[in-house]
């Protein structure tokens, strides 16, 4: 009967629809200027059938009585007419400003973008979430322009970054190529929630809503000495008024190891090896340069045992054997809701990544909850709590650098399969790396909770007090225990080792805040007013004990252990005190003028120079709103925006410890006669005149649109100066003193930032946007008190220089020009040198090489550009984007080619395993890298190379459920996507991983690409 039933109504509508009478419209879309508008969306509601207006506005569609037409184009709010039979269907948009209403994040407050004066950049929880990365700083990577994002390690969970806001902006001996060529002390400061933190490695991106950039001195200010380095404003996700909402967002997927160097397999060793032999002779001052590959005879230089095993066809390739795939897989549950009165969210989440080698992974648990109350008309309440258990397993520190060190003509295995501690009995000096990743323990755990309460008391109109209390408590152990069969004990019980790090931070901060608004007529005012109070404090304690007699135990019974080797503590503990003004005016809504002043106090700097005043000032002037740029059609958006400032830096960031401008005392003993004496002497060189490192920043800047918007973007123009740079000065050591801390020189750094943003397609099923950015800066030290005009030093192998008109930290060595070729050799000869070596450029033409002469800067280990490119897409329910990030020009000395290109390659007998290039020999005369054996007194300047590298970030595919389907089981979104991170890469340099190529190798990790699938959703 049913059926019966929906077979006659069928039958009906079938009758019935074509009685209804289809009419074809026409009309025409303006804007408030009755200007026609090309491009807008007309959609008959509840249907796919829609139709574009054309250049002069104009736009035709066929309707049915009382059909609902939706017109809606960017930049102009949504309109929606019925169709009643008119003849013509006119509309009027209206200009919709919500892009210039959106709320950003500044100082103890936030502000409409509109009424921004300072340059602040902004990434939102949408662009975070397609990024999906594990840890938040990579979300930052190559999405706001003048940011640089480099990560130093590849390790999961590391948290191995170094983050520069236009540019390096202090001097510091460790602020070079190990680990990418910055100091982690110039990092900004990082605020969650109001909270100052040190890193955001233990957040869950999934939680952040909103990353705020404060880059110039104008948007610092209000932070004073704590902004020197730039600042970025991190606000997690918070209730809203509205019924209970839950979101799920999880994704699983593995990650791989790529872009990994070719080793020589078994033949190819062999061929290295006869090629160093030869390269041996040519090295030789008397060797005969005839001599070639054919001549050399292997048994030299292997024994029995070798050449069996080449005789056998053995060839090991140990990188392989150790490779895995390593699961990585987040999960978060958010809730959210509330009243007018009370908004509230909580969240939980979990998060796993694991590395490419057995015994890296990383395990990270986040809880967090807040909740926002006004108690009465005239008091609230905010309660915010994020906790953070996390455990990061960093694996062998020696597998790695093993498994590219050993030969391949080595067994892993004995015949009945198990493992051979030793791949080849006479090489002592490296063991099997798959004993490695089974009996080395590096592992680091660590709870973190961050939270604040605070009062708000609105005792009159416009007026409010706020109270906030914001501690930070971080408890971390690290232990690490080596035992039996790694290369470190290498089957010596005395050699089993176990340590322990414990250390235990805390800080806080106490603001009292003061705002006032006041509205009247054509004038707005505002003022905020801080009175703040931050300390903190770290302690830690560290043993070390061998000779253990059992593996069992690792590093929980140090007490195990019958060689104590080492038993330190240590303490630190510093205070700021701050007092804050801040004035924001507005005349008419169109002339915007703020007024900054901070006043700082710290207890690290000398006594009589601990306070200092840091003052700035901006304006800006919104252009389209003046009469004059009513009548144009060109412009939607023109800002001009002029700031100058001051921050400091007490030092804290760049190595000053808390007590380092007073002479401390070091323990040390003596012999009296037969007897040893305790004694103590003084560490360090008292400063009494030590003071504040000053920045002096101007920004002009301006925010256009055109084409309603369609077209957006920001050009901002920078000059910041740095004088009293802060510095490690070494001392003569006939004054007893290694060094003191000192006030050394001035920097500037100059730079231009632009961000562009475009609609490039806008249909009714088809939608493209794009974010574009791009950074340059250009850092110059000024000039060295004392006379000086350079400070040279080493870091991890790379030569540097601070020199007076070059670069911080440039680097500083002899420049690389080719190899000497075998029709050379009379002019090789006047340097000393034989073909195939490394030639390097005679600066000053004198016919000999000098380091003081013919060393030169030959590039910066910061890089002259850098940016970004993300772009979205969506055809009806498809979404698809990509992130590219990009940087350019800069220097590193490779530490991968000069540790793993022909390791000892000057001793055949002891030859490595190595990396597999493109090298000069008789036969082969490239100027691209030396002959092995035969590099010459300057090989080290083959491992300087540009890092430049442009990298997809990622790309992920999306489809949204359509919501007509998901009402009837009562969800309101759900979203599956798939991602490939960091699917390429493209650079000249042919190492590791462009970004890390200066770090020190030694419990290195690769770059690794990752497949995953996920989705979003909402109850």
């Amino acid at each position: 009967m049913e059926k019966l039933k929906l077979l006659l109504i069928v039958i009906l509508l079938g009758v019935v629809t074509p009685g209804i009478a289809q009419e074809t419209i026409t009309g025409i879309v303006t804007d408030a200027n009755d200007i026609p508008i090309p491009g807008v969306n007309v959609i008959r509601e509840g249907t796919t059938v829609g139709a574009v207006t054309d250049f002069d506005g104009n736009f035709s569609i066929e309707v049915y009585e009382n059909d609902i037409l939706t017109f809606s184009f960017l930049g102009y709010k949504s309109s929606q007419v019925t169709y009643t039979g008119q003849e013509t269907i006119n509309v009027q948009l209206e200009e919709d400003s919500a892009e210039l209403e959106e709320v950003v994040v500044i100082g103890y407050g936030t502000v409409k973008r509109k009424d921004l004066t300072g340059s602040v950049a902004s990434v939102g929880s949408k662009d975070i979430q397609k990024a999906n990365k594990v840890d938040a700083v990579s979300a930052l990577q190559g999405q706001a322009p003048g940011v640089v994002v480099q990560r130093t390690d590849n390790k999961p969970g590391s948290g191995g970054f170094n983050i520069r806001i236009r540019g390096a902006s202090t001097i510091n001996s460790s602020e070079t190529a190990s680990g990418g060529g910055f100091n982690p002390g110039q990092n900004p400061l990082f605020i969650v929630d109001g909270i100052f933190v040190d890193d955001i490695s233990f957040l869950n991106p999934a939680d952040i809503s909103s990353m705020d950039i404060l880059k110039d001195a104008s948007a610092t200010a209000i932070y004073g000495s704590r902004g020197s380095n730039g600042v970025v404003l991190i606000e997690t996700k918070r209730g809203k008024n509205g019924e209970l909402k839950i979101d799920y967002s999880g994704y699983v997927g593995f990650r791989e190891a790529y872009n990994l160097p070719p080793v020589y397999d078994g033949p190819g060793y062999v061929e290295l090896l006869r090629d160093v032999a030869v390269g041996q002779v040519f090295a030789s001052s008397d060797g005969d340069l005839s001599t070639r590959r054919n001549d050399v005879d292997i048994s030299d230089y292997l024994d029995a045992e070798e050449l069996q095993n080449i005789s056998d066809g053995v060839s090991t390739d140990y990188v392989d054997l150790l490779l895995k795939k390593g699961l990585q897989t987040n999960h978060t549950i958010n809730l959210s809701g509330g009243t007018e009165k009370t908004t509230y969210s909580a969240g939980l989440a979990y998060t796993l990544d694991e590395g490419n080698f057995d015994g890296e992974d990383f395990n990270r648990y986040n809880v967090r909850a807040s909740l926002n109350s006004d108690l009465t008309d005239w008091l609230n309440i905010s309660l915010s709590n994020y906790l953070t258990s996390a455990k990061q397993n960093e694996g062998s520190n020696e597998a790695f650098r093993s498994a590219y060190r050993l030969k391949p003509i080595g067994r892993p295995y004995n015949e009945d399969g198990s493992l051979r501690f030793r791949p080849i009995e006479k090489e002592t000096q490296i063991t099997n790396p798959l004993f490695d990743v089974q009996n080395e323990t590096r592992e680091t755990r660590f709870l973190q909770y961050i939270g604040d309460i605070a009062l708000k008391i609105e005792p009159i109109e416009n007026l409010s007090l706020t109270t906030k209390f914001s501690p930070n408590i971080k408890y971390q152990r690290y232990g690490e225990y080596r035992g039996l069969y790694t290369k470190s004990s290498s089957g010596n019980v005395a050699n089993r080792r176990a340590q322990v790090d414990n250390s235990n931070y805390f800080s806080y901060s106490w603001d009292n805040i003061l705002n006032y608004d006041f509205e009247t007529g054509v004038h707005a005012l505002k003022f905020t007013g801080v009175v703040s109070r931050f300390m903190e404090r770290s302690e830690g304690y560290y043993n070390q004990v061998r000779n253990f007699t059992t593996d069992e135990y690792t590093f929980y019974n140090l007490g195990a252990g019958l060689d104590i080797r080492d038993l330190s503590s240590g303490f630190s503990k510093q205070t700021l005190e701050s007092y804050t003004g801040r004035v924001n005016y507005t005349l008419a809504d169109k002339y915007l003028f703020t007024a900054t002043g901070r006043y700082d106090g710290s207890s690290i700097l000398s006594a009589d120079n601990k306070w200092a005043f840091f003052p700035s000032a901006a304006f800006a002037w919104q252009v389209i709103d003046e009469d004059f740029m009513q009548e144009q059609n060109v412009f939607s958006n023109a800002k001009l925006r002029l700031s100058y400032g001051q921050t400091g830096n007490n030092g804290s960031g760049g190595g000053l410890a808390p007590l380092a401008s007073q002479s401390l005392l070091g323990a040390s003993a003596t012999n009296l006669g037969d007897a040893s004496v305790s004694t103590a002497y003084l560490t360090g060189l008292a400063n009494q005149d030590l003071t504040w490192e000053r920045t002096t920043e101007i920004n002009l800047g301006v925010d256009f649109g055109f084409l309603n918007n369609r077209i957006s973007g920001s050009i901002d123009l920078y000059e910041r100066k740095n004088t009293d740079i802060i510095f490690y000065t070494p001392l003569p050591s006939v004054t007893g003193y290694g060094g003191t801390y000192d006030n050394v020189g001035e920097s500037t750094n100059r730079g231009i930032e632009i961000a562009l943003n475009t609609t490039n397609i806008n249909t009714e099923k088809f939608r493209w946007t794009t974010n574009f950015n791009l950074a340059s800066n250009k850092n110059t030290l000024d000039k060295l008190y004392g006379g000086l005009e350079e400070i040279i030093f080493n870091v991890n192998g790379t030569n540097l220089i601070h020199r007076v008109g070059e670069p911080i930290g440039a680097v500083y060595d002899f420049e690389y020009d080719g190899i000497w070729q075998l029709d050379e050799v009379e002019e090789a000869a006047v340097y000393g040198q034989r073909p195939g070596q490394v030639r390097v450029t005679d600066v000053n033409g004198d016919g000999e090489i000098t380091a003081d002469e013919d060393r030169k800067v030959i590039g910066q280990v910061t890089p002259k550009w850098t940016g970004g490119i993300t772009s979205n897409m969506t055809y009806e329910n498809f979404d698809f984007g990509f992130l590219i990030n990009f940087s350019q020009g800069n220097t590193y000395r490779s530490v991968f080619h000069s540790n793993y290109a022909w390791g000892y390659a000057d001793q055949p007998s002891r030859l490595f395993n190595g990396y597999r290039t493109d090298y000069w020999t008789p036969e082969n005369p490239t100027n691209d890298w030396y002959q092995p054996g035969n590099g010459g007194i300057y090989q080290g300047a083959a491992h300087y190379m540009d890092v430049s590298f442009v990298k997809v970030g990622y790309m992920t595919l999306g489809y949204t459920l359509p919501s007509n389907l998901l009402e009837k089981i009562g969800v309101r979104s759900l979203r599956v996507y798939g991602t490939v991170q960091n699917p390429f890469v493209f650079s000249d340099y042919d190492g590791w991983d462009p970004e890390n190529a200066g770090r020190n190798q030694y419990g290195a990790a690769f770059m690794a690409r990752t497949y995953m699938t996920g989705i979003n959703l909402t109850f």
